[in-house]
């Protein structure tokens, strides 16, 4: 599994919001046919939101990345925003009971 975590700073919590709304309006997208696996929305501040995306692997987060997402983390910058972000193999660890649901985890 390949996970990044994406920080966004912007210029107030209204823009924040829109920001997650636009994200959330692709999960469906993400989550059916683009390898995505988890994602987590962490809220830092009333302007800073962290975002933890886990992928099955790496090369469908690059297509994510080539096809969708560089042209939206790059509109925020445009808009005054700071999109920075981290990434790697990563393991996934889950409680007993999200293993009796019989999700399927690498």
């Amino acid at each position: 599994m390949f996970a990044v975590n994406v920080t966004i700073k912007v210029q107030n919590e209204l823009a924040k919001k829109a920001i997650i709304l636009a994200l959330k309006d692709w999960s469906h997208d993400l989550f059916q046919n683009n390898g995505l696996m988890f994602r987590c929305f962490v809220d830092r501040t009333e302007n800073q939101v962290e975002i933890f995306h886990v992928f099955r692997t790496k090369e469908e987060m690059e297509e994510v990345r080539k096809n969708k997402s560089n042209e939206f983390w790059n509109q925020i910058k445009d808009m005054g925003g700071q999109v920075t972000r981290y990434e790697g193999n990563c393991e996934v660890e889950v409680s007993k009971g999200l293993q009796d649901l019989d999700l399927k985890f690498k």
